[in-house]
């Protein structure tokens, strides 16, 4: 008379579906906290504990106590502790208390005096911003050409056109 429908749990999507930003609070990893592992997260996180892995994160804070030995890939991260391994973000604060083992990829890069880094700084790729400059004031390559040979026999000096044409 009475029964229940079954209802089917759908667990494919769990583990494969992107994360999603539910709300603005930090996710705060405490002094006390030791994870080994890595850590994903679309939001703010404050590391003050240490993780052993590595970290994928839109904003990265690690405070003065916090200690991370892997790979960090953020858009913006301030250091504070200490990072044993990779960073690679858009935006990169290096603070005084802070000591960076291994090479710093950024877009962006400020150090405060007192931090340590050991490792490389390297800037990201950047846009190339290049434009074609048709300027007919200037020679074309056959006239520089002409020029060339008409000068020297060595080759090794230039005739300024206009400079003799003046004479």
């Amino acid at each position: 008379m009475f029964s229940k429908k079954k209802q089917k749990v759908d667990n494919s999507s769990s583990n494969n579906s992107p994360l999603k930003k539910t709300s603005q609070t930090p996710s705060i990893i405490s002094e006390d906290v030791r994870m080994t592992g890595t850590l994903i997260s679309q939001g703010e996180v404050q590391l003050d504990g240490r993780i052993d892995g590595d970290i994928k994160a839109e904003h990265l804070v690690i405070g003065s106590t916090g200690v991370v030995e892997g790979i960090v890939e953020a858009k913006s991260v301030v250091v504070k502790g200490k990072i044993i391994g990779t960073l690679n973000a858009s935006e990169v604060k290096i603070q005084h208390t802070a000591h960076v083992n291994g090479d710093v990829l950024h877009d962006t890069l400020s150090i405060d005096a007192g931090a340590v880094i050991e490792g490389s700084l390297k800037q990201r790729f950047e846009k190339e911003n290049v434009e074609l400059i048709n300027d007919k004031s200037k020679p074309s390559v056959s006239e520089v050409k002409v020029l060339l040979k008409e000068d020297d026999a060595s080759g090794l000096s230039f005739t300024n056109k206009k400079a003799v044409e003046k004479k």
